[in-house]
């Protein structure tokens, strides 16, 4: 009897060990995960297939360099003259056994190696410009699915105030202190608080299923994202304090055109120059062994490449043209930045901060009043609308400031 009773024991103590477990593991699951800016730029860097592609064609580029150093091949020459029936082949038959090399003095080699090095300088580029525009658009994503979360956590605490509201009024209307219109009125602004957290709960999951997808996953996670929305996070300082437009990959690739451009008109012109096939080999003409040597050379009379050349120069101040204009452009998007960043600071701040204090201070100040019987209902709903709307014009600017502060960073050249 006494071990049947153990037995049992041991069984229920394993079972509970096991339901604990189990319960763990479920809320384990259900609990949110953290993620920060930099967690979700690791993902977007190690997940999104752009980056290998450009990756990839970085090391293309670097294969054709490789191919661009190899010096052409040597030709082999084997031939014999004077072939007729019933001659002695090694008397009466002239034969001729040489090799060319053609040796590159136009410069063409030369030319080659530089256009495979602006090629990979270029694809380069093109990874780091891919880089930073997908960590732009997570950044930016994220901070908008920051800003929804924020929304959707004041909507919850909106609907908590309501829902106190409406306590304290159905209390009061079943004590028969109040008209059954007001408890209506109270009833219809708890709905739409209600209403307003099911609005911002679908916003707030849309917003982390766009970052997921900056993020290279398919779906989004129960995410709670970590940074600190109501904290003004001034920009990163610029590389260079007198141009840090010139730090952007823009400007940067339209630099990098020039150089492809100028290395395309080396090429052009060792085109229009003649390089010399060596020769050197053995000949034996009746029965004497001899040596052979020359060279070719085309004579450059007609044929210089004189319009490719001139085509090469063209695209040459055409590239030199396209760098004054994105420098120009890449200005105007600095200056654009820059003003935005400073109205939104200055909003944020000066602006939508007080009067957010403001208003929480005077819809507090309405509760207690009106459970104090200073106020009426009529004032007490319309303290905690301005309370509501204070909150959601100051989050938007707040909002607002954290994307102005992503411009500004790209504008000036800078990761996020």
């Amino acid at each position: 009897m006494r071990q049947t009773i153990n037995k049992a024991l041991t069984f229920l103590a394993v079972g509970a060990s096991l339901l604990a477990h189990s319960a763990e593991c479920l809320l384990a699951q259900n609990s949110p995960q953290e993620l920060s800016l930099h967690d979700a730029l690791t993902s977007a860097l190690a997940k999104r297939p752009e980056l290998r592609a450009a990756t990839q064609t970085e090391e293309s580029a670097v294969q054709l360099r490789r191919q661009a150093r190899i010096i052409p091949n040597p030709r082999l020459f084997y031939q014999s003259e004077n072939l007729r029936p019933g001659a002695d082949f090694t008397q009466d038959v002239d034969t001729f056994a040489y090799a060319s090399q053609i040796l590159e003095v136009s410069g063409r080699r030369g030319a080659r190696i530089a256009v495979a090095d602006s090629g990979i300088h270029g694809a380069q580029l093109a990874l780091k410009q891919q880089q930073r525009i997908i960590e732009l658009r997570v950044a930016q994503a994220y901070w908008d699915a920051l800003r929804l979360q924020y929304l959707r956590m004041l909507a919850e605490q909106s609907v908590g105030y309501y829902r106190e509201i409406l306590d304290y009024h159905q209390k009061r209307f079943n004590e028969g202190k109040i008209a059954a219109v007001d408890l209506l009125r109270v009833r219809l602004e708890e709905i739409r608080a209600e209403t307003s957290v099911d609005s911002s709960r679908l916003a707030e999951a849309q917003a982390k299923q766009r970052l997921a997808r900056e993020m290279g996953l398919t779906a989004a996670d129960n995410w709670k994202l970590s940074e600190s929305f109501e904290e003004l996070n001034p920009p990163k300082e610029p590389v260079s304090a007198n141009n840090p437009q010139d730090e952007r990959i823009e400007v940067k690739q339209a630099q990098q055109a020039i150089d492809a451009a100028r290395a395309n008109l080396m090429t052009q012109k060792a085109q229009g120059r003649p390089d010399i096939d060596a020769l050197f080999g053995y000949k034996r003409t009746s029965g004497l062994d001899t040596m052979i040597a020359g060279f070719q050379v085309n004579l450059p009379i007609f044929d210089r490449n004189q319009g490719a050349t001139a085509s090469a120069r063209s695209s040459v101040e055409a590239s030199q043209s396209m760098l004054a204009a994105v420098r120009q452009q890449s200005a105007s998007d600095l200056a654009l930045a820059r003003m935005s960043y400073d109205t939104w600071r200055r909003q944020v701040s000066e602006r939508y901060l007080p009067l957010l204090d403001q208003a929480v201070d005077i819809a507090n100040i309405s509760r207690a009043a009106y459970r104090e019987g200073g106020t009426d209902l009529l004032r007490l709903l319309d303290a905690e609308r301005l309370r509501v709307d204070a909150q959601s014009s100051w989050v938007e600017a707040l909002g607002n400031y954290h994307q102005s502060v992503l411009s500004l960073e790209y504008a000036e050249g800078l990761e996020p």
